[in-house]
């Protein structure tokens, strides 16, 4: 399990939804685009959820090692759509 610190808040969520938005973001950085994502995660009473974040190369994103969760939220989805989408990013004509 990773916290993806994001401001002054950390959320709990599987190791592979971390690195996809992670990469994700570097995505979006590179190409000067903002994006919003969804990210299922824990909270602090261990029901599973979903935050959102904004992501823009403008903002710090944060990821930490966290204690690991068997309830942790089911990811799968979440991490092939992110990662469809960043290869979309990075796949696109750069533009003018």
């Amino acid at each position: 399990m990773k916290n993806i610190v994001y401001g002054l808040t950390a959320v709990l969520t599987s190791d592979e939804a971390a690195a996809a938005v992670l990469d994700y973001a570097a995505a979006l950085a590179h190409a000067g685009l903002v994006d919003t994502v969804a990210v299922p995660t824990v909270d602090a009473f261990g029901s599973t959820t979903t935050t959102s974040f904004l992501l823009a190369p403008a903002l710090g994103l944060l990821v930490e090692d966290a204690a690991e969760d068997p309830l942790g939220p089911d990811t799968a989805a979440f991490v092939h759509e992110i990662s469809w989408r960043a290869r979309a990013v990075r796949s696109a004509p750069p533009t003018l």
